[in-house]
């Protein structure tokens, strides 16, 4: 099948390995497929489905497309999807400077300083995975989002395998609700994704003008939407749009790195995790991110 690549350059300390590590572990990360070098992923494009693998090129990241129009086009795009995915346009010398101030958030990080955060592909596809995945487990949450994906989303084969595609709005806003429900999706989720999709689809919901608003407006701007709450919006902001000064104070698993991180027992209060956030300005969203991570990798600790 008809590919171009390009090697695009990366911070001389960044480690692609550890990205990789975290798309293996996510339960979010249902279309993508991460061997021990390489990262694949199908998506749609102007011109029909494209595969994208991205894997280290020396010094860099070659990013290949696959696809049976590809064109110089789609390779640019392709970059720059892979760059917003990977927070590879974001000059983190600053992050570093307070890693190594600041104890708390030293021990948040560990050895992954040089890691940065792996985004959802796409906005949309992030607001999905985060009504499903609220107050349910990680692991029916995946195993939701997988059966979405068969049940509305579409494969796709590029040589001897096959690609899951994000459904998109419109597809997810006329969504037969009793084929969802047989597959274990309640009746207030369904709804919240037909609402969410419908919004996105009509452009009451649109994440270009979301990305220029200041926090506070963007947020209500997402909250507006029944199903959608802060923890939803904030997920959105962060792991959708790469907005980095967003804090999600109430997160409990947030607020459970950070006591370990003080060697405390339990979680912090909201407003301990809102006090301690004023060190990171600018810096909330990524502070967040390795805080998570550092919950799974206690979790693994003997």
């Amino acid at each position: 099948m008809p590919g171009r690549q390009a090697t695009i350059a990366v911070p001389a300390s960044y480690d692609f390995g550890a990205a990789l590590a975290f798309l293996r572990e996510s339960p979010s990360a249902i279309l993508e497929s991460v061997d021990g070098r390489t990262y694949r992923r199908a998506w749609r494009a102007a011109r029909g489905c494209e595969l994208v693998s991205v894997e280290r090129a020396g010094p860099g990241l070659c990013v290949r497309v696959e696809g049976p129009h590809v064109d110089a086009e789609s390779l640019a795009q392709a970059v720059r999807k892979v760059r917003h995915i990977l927070s590879l346009d974001v000059d983190a010398d600053a992050f570093q400077e307070l890693v190594a101030t600041d104890p708390i958030l030293a021990r948040l990080v560990g050895d992954d300083r040089h890691a940065r955060p792996v985004l959802i592909a796409d906005p949309f596809e992030c607001l999905v995975w985060a009504i499903i995945g609220q107050q349910v487990g990680v692991g029916f949450a995946r195993s939701l989002r997988q059966a979405l994906v068969r049940v509305v989303g579409r494969e796709v084969t590029f040589g001897a395998s096959r690609f899951g595609i994000m459904p998109e709005a419109q597809a997810l806003a006329g969504l037969d609700e009793e084929a969802l429900r047989a597959l274990h999706f309640s009746r207030a989720k369904i709804r919240y994704l037909r609402t969410a999709a419908q919004a996105v689809a009509e452009g009451a919901l649109d994440f270009a003008s979301l990305a220029t608003l200041p926090r506070a407006q963007a947020l209500a701007a997402l909250t507006r939407f029944p199903g959608i709450g802060p923890w939803t919006a904030e997920m959105v902001l962060m792991r959708g749009l790469g907005i980095r000064s967003v804090w999600p104070a109430a997160d409990l698993g947030l607020r459970r790195a950070l006591a370990l991180a003080r060697n405390e027992k339990g979680s912090v209060s909201e407003a301990c995790a809102r006090a301690l956030a004023a060190s990171w300005s600018g810096w909330e969203a990524w502070v967040a991110y390795f805080a998570w991570r550092s919950l799974a990798r206690s979790a693994r600790s003997p």
